[in-house]
Parts: C-alpha cells; sequence; structure tokens
C-alpha cells in the first residue's frame, strides 16, 4: 500500500473520530498538543485503524506517538508486517 494511501485512510479515520476537518490533519500536527487526543481517542483510533488497515497496533507502541506522520510510519511498519 503507497504511502498517501495510508496517509489518506488514517486521516480519514482521524477527521471522523475526533470530528476534525482534513486541512487540520497535516503530518506535522501534534496528536495530543494541537488535535486534542485524549487516551480514550487513541484505543478508538486503533480499534479503528486495526480494522481498516488489517493490522495491529500495540498500545506501548501507540503511546509513543507524537505527531500524525508518526502515526503513518507506524501503520506503514505495520501493514509491511503483516503476513501475506
Amino acid at each position: 500500500m503507497a504511502t498517501q494511501d495510508v496517509a489518506d485512510g488514517l486521516r480519514e479515520i482521524m477527521s471522523a473520530r475526533l470530528g476534525l476537518p482534513l486541512e487540520q490533519l497535516v503530518p506535522e500536527a501534534r496528536l495530543v498538543e494541537d488535535l486534542g487526543l485524549d487516551s480514550l481517542d487513541a484505543v478508538e483510533l486503533a480499534i479503528s485503524v486495526e480494522r481498516k488497515f488489517d493490522i495491529e497496533v500495540p498500545e506501548d507502541e501507540l503511546t509513543k506517538l507524537k505527531t500524525v506522520a508518526d502515526m503513518v510510519a507506524l501503520v506503514e511498519s505495520r501493514i509491511r508486517q503483516a503476513p501475506g
């Protein structure tokens, strides 16, 4: 899956989950400080991402993410590691 496809899919999920416009979900946007992501949002976001991309996102990795770009990189990494 191409980086842009991952980024677009992730931005759509984040927009729907967080109620934010796509324009605000730029790569350098900080999840907590800029987008207001809290722990419940993070768990719900992880579940949505896992379902959409058919991957697993461990909670310990999720808590290390700081920006939208970090999240895209994690999802891409997990997609590459997925069997098949």
